[in-house]
């Protein structure tokens, strides 16, 4: 789908796997950036795109909910990733080092298709703005998710030994990075959400960083979904 397209209400709906009347009102709220003409409401899917990207990170988890609660919703988080997915121990000190390194993890583990076009893309999409999100936190992917880059849906984890400047928006240094690995962009904004729900918790980040080992590491992706799901089974 060409970056540049402009989408009717229904288009739009169907790309984020939305009611069409939810979409409206989220663009009479101001929660999604459209145009109306006329009393019709038009939109730029680079715009949505970098517009959802952005704000599902910030979101509360309800918000979160109603993007990954799809018929077609992905697997767990802790599905996504295993311990050859992960570095700990990343002794760099330069942003793109850190891309270069997570693009060498994804040709490794035989999820990229393409080393070169991956990393292209990750650098273009740090150029356009840091996928930081703060709290020394940071969430890099390709500005086009696609079969192209990604053989199939995927985490990966990496740890800086130390901190190093990424231009998080709260200006702290990051030592976490996640990189979404995914075949399309439905699926990439189901994946941010998970993380982002994943992220919301105040003990997570202290967690990640206390890990010593992978296997450790994916347990507190294992423990957060199954503390997450005793909580929606009483809430119902």
């Amino acid at each position: 789908m060409s970056k540049n397209k402009i989408m009717t209400t229904r288009e739009l709906a169907e790309y984020i796997k939305l009611n069409e009347k939810t979409v409206i009102k989220m663009a009479q709220n101001g929660k999604i950036p459209g145009i109306k003409v006329g009393n019709q409401w038009r939109f730029h899917l680079a715009s949505i795109d970098n517009y959802l990207q952005g704000q599902i990170v910030q979101s509360p988890n309800e918000d979160l909910d109603l993007v990954i609660q799809t018929e077609n919703d992905i697997i767990p988080l802790s599905r996504l990733i295993n311990p050859g997915l992960i570095d700990l121990n990343m002794d760099l000190d330069k942003p793109d080092a850190v891309l270069t390194r997570l693009v060498k993890i994804a040709k490794d583990n035989n999820i990229s298709e393409n080393d070169q076009l991956l990393l292209k893309e990750l650098r273009d999409r740090e150029k356009m703005m840091s996928t930081g999100i703060g709290n020394g936190i940071a969430i890099p992917h390709p500005r086009n998710p696609s079969e192209k880059l990604f053989k199939k849906s995927n985490i990966i984890f990496a740890r800086t030994l130390k901190p190093i400047n990424f231009n998080a928006p709260d200006d702290k240094a990051v030592s976490i990075f996640f990189m979404i690995c995914a075949p399309n962009e439905f699926v990439h904004l189901r994946i941010l959400a998970k993380i982002a729900k994943f992220l919301n918790k105040k003990e997570i980040g202290n967690k990640l960083m206390a890990a010593e080992n992978p296997v450790k590491l994916v347990q507190v992706f294992l423990e957060f979904e199954r503390a997450n799901m005793f909580s929606n089974l009483k809430a119902k």
